[in-house]
């Protein structure tokens, strides 16, 4: 991680500028394959039949929320994210992870019906809680499978408007220094790739017999201004680590363990839309490891042709 950081204090201090900077990185590699939830196109649940789900059989609620997402979306998604973390696990406990507020845009996460094919665009603007890199802080974060000019090709640029000089910079979505910064990768940031993480990972618990989950009633969160959610906890009979990215491997060592394992997930889902907009994990020291608060969430929200692009990054 020094060398990484040395290179690009070199290439600043050169002031080569973002197209050296980009291609100083190799192409990234493709993304693992996600997990796929095919809609039955059978009737969803009345909202009793979803209640008596969240209490008995979390695993079916979360398949409800999956189709019924599936069906309301125009596939494109909108949320103020309230997100608070230990990356690596910095900061260390008693001390409490710091709070990012964001404005979350999100297009073509819901695979095409047709193909099951999926191009991901992602736009994060700090409103306020931004993390610094080199100095500066990161106000805004661009993702977008589109290839150039229209697209980042499956990089992330990145814009610390107040950086002395590289602006703009762009590295794999998956590169370690993305990793310093967040525990998921931005592609996976929209609600729909977070119910499908939580849904498969749930699922295959449930498999092999080690799902144990607690229904926690049903109860306004003030972190979500008081909207009531069904709240289902997951006990893990020993430390646990989600991949970086849906679909991918999670370190398993000693050490990423006890820096990052969680034994608890607690989920909030809406009473009223079914969308997972609440998700905490906790150490097992029990001090919190992270928490996500989806704010407002549309799901038919309209988008101006710059909003994928470096112009709306910028704005």
């Amino acid at each position: 991680m020094q060398r990484i950081v040395w290179g690009l204090l070199l290439l600043s201090g050169l002031g080569l500028g973002t197209g050296v900077y980009a291609r100083f990185f190799r192409e990234p590699p493709p993304p693992p394959e996600a997990p796929v939830y095919q809609d039955d196109h059978e009737r969803l649940p009345t909202p009793e039949e979803f209640a008596q789900l969240a209490q008995t059989d979390p695993v079916r609620m979360l398949e409800a929320c999956l189709k019924r997402y599936q069906r309301e979306t125009n596939g494109n998604f909108t949320a103020t994210l309230i997100k608070k973390e230990r990356v690596k696990g910095d900061p260390k406990p008693p001390k409490e992870p710091h709070e990012e507020v964001i404005a979350l845009y999100v297009r073509g996460d819901v695979p095409d019906p047709a193909t099951g094919k999926s191009c991901i665009e992602v736009l994060m603007k700090w409103q306020s809680g931004a993390r610094s890199f080199l100095g500066s802080e990161i106000r805004g974060t661009l993702y977008s499978e589109m290839p150039p000019p229209h697209g980042t090709g499956g990089k992330v640029t990145t814009w610390r408007p107040d950086a002395r000089l590289a602006k703009t910079s762009s590295i794999p979505a998956a590169d370690p220094l993305a990793q310093g910064q967040s525990r998921y990768c931005i592609r996976d940031a929209g609600l729909y790739r977070g119910m499908l993480r939580t849904y498969d990972a749930w699922k295959q618990r449930q498999q092999v017999g080690s799902l144990t989950t607690q229904y926690l009633g049903l109860t306004p969160i003030a972190a979500l201004d008081g909207r009531l959610c069904h709240v289902v906890e997951r006990s893990c009979p020993h430390p646990e680590v989600d991949a970086f990215e849906v679909g991918g491997q999670p370190k398993t060592d000693a050490k990423t363990l006890a820096a990052e394992g969680f034994t608890r997930v607690r989920i909030m889902i809406d009473a009223e839309t079914w969308l997972q907009v609440g998700t905490e994990l906790y150490r097992p020291d029990g001090y919190l490891l992270a928490a996500y608060y989806f704010r407002n969430p549309n799901l038919t929200a309209n988008f101006g042709p710059d909003t994928f692009t470096e112009v709306g990054l910028k704005n």
